[in-house]
């Protein structure tokens, strides 16, 4: 192993690699789940309502707090300028390219299966400019599934100031003292009193309590984002996660079960505390959260080629999935088949599309490899690449 490799976290690649397929499943299972969607099955299955609600609270949050932690390490091998040129050229170009050539086919099958919309893709797409997605119209500002990386680039703007200095020698002994008292047996839970206090006291109609950006306030984003920086700034509290991380799932397995209690309306005799569905669900979330951090902290060291080609291919992967997605359900969500074919239909053809279009198309052409976030190719390694299945991330 070089010492580049080396000095890169293992397990934030690898949890962040790990997430990203659950985003996938997660989609996958958003045609069957009952709720309106862009292309909704005429059925939906019980099995699919359950793991989204499982799935929700925890999963783009825990990629909020690994994309903080990304920062960082970034943070300290660049200058600011360079840090925010970096950030242009991975999130804000892959989301406009992303808003034109990945959401405007969803945005068209949505209101073609919704009956809003009755001509052909071509037809459709001067309506695309009518008005804004979420408020009556169609154009998707925010790029449908690609809202994180509007909001991770915002917020990277905003907190880049508060980050660098938390890294002065004023912030660094704030972010010391902070880890000293969360490090304590069990203090870590107590920060759920953060996310917490964002449900509760930020109004759902407000721009900072919309809920539409994967179920998840921009609040409470804006928490765990910070969060995620000072974890991964003090190695104390990445020891303490580590080191209560069996403690972190059998509470999260408790806060689960009692929280389908609730949901399914049965009365909770141990008091009044489990029957408060807000600090449950934060709760939920925030021990699902440690547990994955603390299991990738432990075990997700392995530095293998799987590994370097993946997190290569991880935002890529992402920007593609959902659009894939819908292209094939929408044919496949009219079949007379059973909900458990339609998925196993749709789940493997997607993965398999989306694996084909990034290693023939995207991976290897430069142009597209900047639209899609990535870092070219060197001129000598152009040729080389249909060889090398695992082109080092650099």
């Amino acid at each position: 192993m070089n010492a580049k490799t080396a000095a890169r976290r293992l397990d934030i690649d690898w949890l962040r690699i790990i997430l990203i397929l659950c985003v996938f499943f997660f989609h996958s299972n958003r045609f069957f789940n009952g709720e309106d969607w862009h292309v909704i099955n005429s059925t939906s299955g019980r099995f699919s309502s359950i793991l989204i609600s499982s799935m929700y609270p925890w999963m783009m949050p825990t990629i909020m707090i690994l994309s903080a932690a990304s920062i960082v390490y970034s943070l300290g091998s660049r200058g600011a300028g360079r840090f925010v040129v970096d950030k242009v050229k991975r999130l804000l170009i892959p989301l406009l390219f992303g808003i034109f050539a990945l959401a405007f086919p969803q945005v068209y099958l949505e209101r073609f299966s919704h009956g809003a919309f009755a001509g052909s893709l071509f037809q459709f797409f001067p309506s695309f400019f009518d008005g804004m997605y979420g408020f009556g119209g169609n154009f998707a500002w925010m790029g449908l599934h690609l809202w994180y990386l509007l909001v991770l680039f915002i917020y990277t703007l905003v907190f880049l100031p508060l980050f660098l200095a938390l890294r002065t020698k004023i912030g660094a002994a704030l972010v010391r003292g902070f880890a000293w008292l969360f490090s304590k047996p069990g203090m870590i839970y107590l920060l759920v009193i953060l996310p917490t206090i964002t449900i509760e006291m930020v109004s759902e109609d407000s721009i900072f309590g919309l809920t539409g950006f994967g179920g998840i306030s921009l609040a409470s984003y804006a928490v765990y984002f910070t969060l995620g920086f000072l974890i991964f700034s003090d190695e104390r509290l990445q020891r303490t996660i580590i080191r209560q991380r069996w403690v972190s799932l059998i509470l999260c397995i408790f806060l689960y079960v009692m929280r389908g209690r609730v949901a399914l309306g049965i009365h909770i005799p141990w008091g009044q505390a489990f029957e408060d569905v807000v600090p449950l669900e934060s709760g939920f979330a925030w021990t699902a959260i440690l547990t994955i951090l603390g299991m990738g902290m432990r075990y997700l060291k392995d530095d293998t080629r799987f590994l370097r080609y993946a997190n290569e291919a991880v935002l890529p992967f992402y920007m593609l999935h959902q659009t894939v997605l819908i292209l094939i359900g929408y044919f496949v969500v009219q079949q007379p088949w059973s909900i458990l074919v339609k998925w196993l239909v749709i789940t493997p053809l997607s993965l398999a599309t989306i694996l084909l279009v990034y290693e023939f198309a995207v991976r290897r052409a430069n142009v597209l490899r900047f639209l899609f976030g990535m870092k070219p190719l060197r001129r000598e390694r152009v040729v080389d690449t249909a060889m090398q299945p695992a082109v080092e991330a650099r």
